[in-house]
């Protein structure tokens, strides 16, 4: 649930909820910019300057994951000729009218969505134009939070306006995960570096039990970055039976369709893990008894990697972590349908990697996936007749 404003500034962090959550409801300034990408009337005080190309590729991100976006859908409005608020649908919200709060469908809505979910966050005040925080739907949404905490729901509520909110509501918010300071969160959310947050995972490393997860865990190990739906691990862990593969993926759903996968094929060489890899892969890496011989990162959302988003997965701290925990000679997969992107990542190794990467072939590109063990988009990609841009990188001895 996301609050506040300023959608050009913080597209970044936006399109990573939009493509990792099932579902993301607007109550503040936001909602206006996805309204107007909908073609729906928005006075023109209310619409962002170059708000409206990243509001389209939010909306069609959600439509390419069938997720639902929620933005209000009736407002309390007030005009330079009314004393009292009058309540608006969102289609009518024409020149002159100043929303101030919630109308009661709206909240009806995101109530019916909210009731559904396991786990919530709520970042940024429910306030839309200049005016101040909509106290009576604030209230309503802080007591269903608190509600739906007290049941099997993880609510985390971020900034200073929600969480002052939410203390209003003495019952609610000892059971909620409260973050006063909402700019720490956005910066970590755009895939900002954050030396205190990096300190942390060094010093709290994951704890993985290898010997729970492989038959033997001192066989050399494959780890697929952003594994999605797992169809290129399974493939590989049941062709080379010899080695364990490990895919770290950010979906929490699609990684509990692979662990249920995992259990009911019996498969010992082959596991997945929910996690955000650019961050945690030292973590998880540096206590495998075996060898890491290859990583691969294949199709990154390409939203993720034009030049005017800050965040992508592709970072110096995470090809940092891979360059220190490859073993001599291992090497690094990439590929993508879409050139730019793997160029982007070939470049990033190259400047990253300290000196330590060079190409393993003298074609610009391999014309052949070398595994022979394709992933559900590169099937579909292939399917289209569309070309696949791969490289692989060796790890030098220099």
């Amino acid at each position: 649930m996301v609050g506040g404003g300023n959608l050009v500034e913080k597209a970044a962090a936006v399109h990573y909820l939009v493509s990792t959550s099932d579902g993301l409801i607007f109550v503040g300034n936001m909602a206006f910019q996805i309204m107007h990408a909908l073609g729906l009337p928005v006075p023109r005080k209310l619409v962002e300057a170059g708000a409206f190309h990243e509001a389209i590729r939010i909306i069609q991100i959600a439509n390419s994951r069938n997720i639902p976006i929620l933005f209000p859908k009736d407002f309390w409005c007030l005009n330079d000729h009314l004393k009292k608020p009058q309540l608006v649908p969102a289609h009518c919200l024409l020149e002159g009218w100043s929303p101030v709060a919630l109308g009661p469908n709206s909240l009806e809505e995101i109530t019916v969505l909210l009731s559904k979910s396991k786990k919530i966050v709520w970042i940024g005040p429910v306030k839309f134009g200049c005016s101040i925080q909509d106290s009576y739907g604030t209230s309503i949404l802080a007591k269903l939070l608190g509600k739906l905490s007290q049941g099997n729901c993880d609510v985390t509520v971020v900034g200073n306006m929600a969480c002052k909110a939410l203390m209003g509501e003495s019952s609610v918010s000892s059971v909620c995960n409260v973050i006063e300071n909402a700019s720490i969160v956005w910066e970590f959310l755009k895939g900002r570096n954050l030396p205190g947050l990096m300190a942390l995972d060094r010093g709290y490393p994951y704890s993985v039990d290898w010997h729970a997860i492989y038959d033997d865990p001192a066989r050399p190990l494959l780890v697929d970055i952003g594994s999605g739906n797992g169809l290129f691990l399974f493939g590989m862990a049941r062709k080379m039976k010899d080695m364990n593969f490990l895919g770290l993926e950010m979906n929490g759903k699609l990684v509990k369709r692979c662990l249920e996968t995992v259990r009911q094929s019996g498969l010992k060489n082959g596991y997945f893990i929910e996690t955000n890899a650019t961050s945690t892969f030292r973590s998880i890496i540096s206590d495998y008894p075996g060898e890491l011989v290859l990583a691969s990162i294949q199709c990154p959302n390409p939203d993720f990697n034009r030049p005017e988003h800050r965040w992508k997965m592709v970072q110096p701290s995470l090809i940092d972590a891979i360059n220190d925990l490859l073993s001599p000679n291992g090497k690094v997969f990439l590929q993508s349908d879409i050139e730019a992107v793997a160029l982007r990542m070939k470049q990033e190794f190259l400047k990253y990697g300290n000196g330590k990467f060079i190409i393993d072939h003298q074609e610009e590109w391999l014309e052949e996936n070398p595994f022979g063990v394709q992933s559900d988009w590169e099937q579909h990609v292939l399917h289209r007749g569309v070309p696949m841009y791969r490289l692989m990188l060796s790890k030098s001895l220099r």
